[in-house]
């Protein structure tokens, strides 16, 4: 016998298409993202649904979404993050409704039932949508919750003895009918071949500047004798979202979510009411993250790297043993036992190998630091690559701009780069070369050679090649 927590039967899901409706303009929420790909934690409201749909189970989903602009961004930002459901998109060519936009997916739908779900339920997970699966027998099951709070939301209209009759929209409700708790949650379970002409017929009743909702097919279903509607436990929270107090407060939800399941999973974090961390995040057990920190996007920490305090890292991939101290690192990646002090800021497109050192106030942007490389404090290093175990002094710079283009500087292993020193590029330093302190490098330096002065004069090295002293 499955238990709540348990997925449905693989022959069930094979059944079931789900129909994301993802083609509202939400403009209660006041965003220039449209609703559904406004981001809760880092992840698009209906992303978070389709993840949802994942662990219930379910294979299958169609998005419905606009015609226009607002349709591609839905439509990308769902496609990579789609919770490992094999999608499809459908257009709704007019905002008429609910019932008009699960019509759009008719043609892509080939099982015997539809699951329909609103896209802006980011706070739906699969232990609410298994039992509303487990109710296949129906023409048409409707999920409920009684709330405290229902602000907005459908009512749910009840016979006289008891049983389902019709569900209200607020806009339509009576105040009879607000004063309802118990609410339409936004998910609902049809047998397909009940739903389509039910659809069908609502749609073309509909008045041309009217709307078709969807659920007005339950009604017909319940006149049958084959409606249900099953009673799902939220608990206090709403998982709908359209105001922005709405938002804030699912996020607040969503992150507890997320921090538990890491201190869970072995993530140490010292104080998870200072931390935030998106959804789409990967920490591996060990790993330590201190307060003041936002980690966002597909970031990576590994094993036994400490992050923070006061650290902001977002789409970065970080190695193990690493330790990244309230600085701002982004789109790049840190291999294993990496430091990087406070107060510097990694711009994205940087490669930091393995042992690397970076000192506090530095700055880096295109940036491949081969492995063992030394960078001091208020240094920057932009559109640079600098080779194995060599020394970036405190104060020097890579002048990576000349009044048009951004150009490179390519410098060599084992160097030594003085303070102060200023490589203006394209320039390359040699294997072993060395700068002064507050040389100014306006051409190449060969490897062993010296460059000192301003602007630097390029000197073969005093020192003598393969000497016990060099080895030291």
């Amino acid at each position: 016998m499955s238990s709540d927590d348990d997925p449905p039967e693989p022959e069930l899901s094979a059944q079931i298409t789900a129909i994301v409706l993802a083609a509202g303009r939400g403009q209660r929420l006041r965003s220039s993202v449209p609703k559904p790909a406004y981001p809760i934690c880092g992840r698009a409201m209906a992303a978070h649904v389709l993840h949802a749909l994942a662990e219930a189970g379910i294979r299958r989903a169609v998005v419905v979404v606009p015609p226009d602009e607002d349709g591609d961004i839905v439509r990308n930002v769902v496609a990579d993050d789609s919770g490992c459901v094999a999608l499809t998109f459908a257009v709704q060519q007019q905002a008429r409704g609910t019932a008009d936009a699960v019509l759009a997916a008719r043609d892509v739908v080939a099982t015997s039932h539809v699951l329909v779900v609103n896209g802006d339920l980011p706070l739906l997970t699969a232990g609410h949508l298994r039992p509303l699966l487990a109710s296949t027998g129906a023409d048409a099951t409707i999920a409920t919750a009684a709330m405290e709070e229902p602000a907005r939301m459908g009512r749910i209209v009840r016979g006289a003895g008891g049983g389902l009759s019709r569900i209200v929209e607020w806009r339509n409700a009576s105040e009879e009918e607000r004063c309802i708790r118990e609410v339409n949650l936004g998910f609902y379970l049809f047998r397909a071949d009940f739903l389509w002409p039910e659809l069908e017929r609502i749609v073309a009743g509909a008045t041309e500047d009217g709307e078709a909702y969807a659920t007005d097919a339950i009604p017909v279903a319940v006149a049958g004798g084959s409606a249900c509607a099953v009673e799902v436990p939220v608990g206090d929270i709403r998982l709908n979202v359209e105001t922005p107090p709405d938002a804030a407060a699912a996020e607040a939800v969503m992150r507890t979510r997320i921090l538990n399941q890491l201190l869970d999973s072995g993530v140490h974090i010292r104080d998870p009411q200072a931390t935030w961390i998106d959804a789409q995040a990967e920490i591996e057990s060990g790993a330590t993250i201190e307060p003041g920190t936002h980690i966002r996007g597909r970031s990576v920490i590994g094993e036994g790297s400490r992050v923070g305090p006061n650290a902001i890292i977002e789409g970065v991939k970080i190695g193990k043993d690493c330790v990244v101290e309230s600085c701002t690192i982004r789109d790049s990646t840190l291999c294993d036992s990496v430091e990087v002090g406070p107060y510097t800021t990694i711009r994205p497109g940087c490669e930091i190998e393995s042992n690397v050192h970076i000192g506090t106030h530095a700055e880096l942007k295109q940036a491949h630091l081969r492995e063992g490389v030394q960078v001091g404090h208020f240094c920057y290093l932009g559109d640079a690559d600098v080779g194995a175990r060599t020394n970036i002094g405190a104060g020097a710079i890579t002048c990576n701009f000349d009044g048009q283009l951004k150009q490179r500087t390519i410098i060599g292993e084992d160097a030594f780069i003085g303070s102060d020193t200023m490589l203006i590029a394209p320039v390359r330093i040699g294997n072993r070369a060395r700068t002064g302190a507050a040389a100014v490098v306006k051409r190449d330096v060969p490897d062993g050679a010296n460059a000192v002065g301003h602007p630097a004069r390029v000197t073969s090295s005093r020192r003598t090649r393969g000497t016990a002293k060099d080895d030291q």
